[in-house]
């Protein structure tokens, strides 16, 4: 199994942590009630797809760096060179968090509704 994506708003990721800190690490996206506003996109990871719709948008050639984001969750440091200390670690399990940098998020704002035909086409 791959990477399951979901994309979602927030006001910063202080707001972020302390909803996963809430949920032990439960997808904002499913709480009763929903606290953030977002999609389910299983297929759409960061570093591919979603810089291939960039790229295609800003008609580009696409790049792995296209899209840089930053880790809001796990909160703890990352591991180590000696990896993650346990299978329950959630750098191993996940959820994995990470805020998307404002030239991809500006970029996905900016599509209007007309140009998506266009934009999936290339």
């Amino acid at each position: 199994m791959g990477v399951l994506s979901d994309y979602f708003r927030a006001v910063d990721s202080a707001s972020v942590v302390r909803v996963l800190e809430q949920t032990d690490g439960g997808a904002p996206l499913f709480t009763d009630p929903a606290v953030f506003d977002g999609v389910e996109a299983k297929g759409v990871d960061p570093s591919v797809v979603l810089a291939q719709l960039i790229a295609a948008n800003h008609q580009v050639e696409w790049r792995v760096d296209l899209v840089k984001e930053t880790t809001v969750w796990p909160a703890s440091p990352a591991p180590g060179p000696n990896g993650p200390a346990a299978e329950d670690d959630p750098w191993v399990t996940g959820p994995w968090v990470s805020e998307l940098h404002p030239p991809a998020w500006d970029t996905l704002v900016g599509v209007r509704d007309g140009e998506v035909p266009a934009i999936v086409a290339r």
